[in-house]
């Protein structure tokens, strides 16, 4: 078999960039605020005044509460760690499998 015929094969299936964004946007703003989920846990954290005012003049720049701020924050770092972020160029995909070639996790 010919590398180009492999390739053909491998990669002849086309990926629309519009729907795959509008999905993963649809996916995340599901995840970060789910109807049928309470929020009713604390985490508290300590922190000093000036980081405490660090932190407040961040999140009122983004045009969001502090506690909105940091949970955004640790949902992204969630998702850093747990599940791939990289762009969609960075992938193999097969008819039975999808990789990402950044950090190597098998997406499907």
């Amino acid at each position: 078999m010919s590398s180009n015929y492999q390739n053909s094969q491998f990669f002849s299936r086309s990926i629309d960039v519009d729907e795959a964004v509008k999905a993963a946007l649809t996916d995340d703003e599901q995840e970060e605020n789910p109807e049928d989920e309470i929020m009713d846990k604390q985490v508290l954290i300590r922190v000093s005044e000036k980081q405490r005012q660090q932190w407040q003049s961040a999140a009122h720049a983004d045009g969001s509460s502090v506690s909105d701020w940091l949970r955004n924050m640790a949902d992204n770092r969630y998702r850093e760690i747990f599940e791939c972020t990289h762009p969609l160029e960075m992938r193999r995909s097969y008819p039975w499998a999808e990789f990402c070639n950044k950090c190597g996790s098998r997406l499907r």
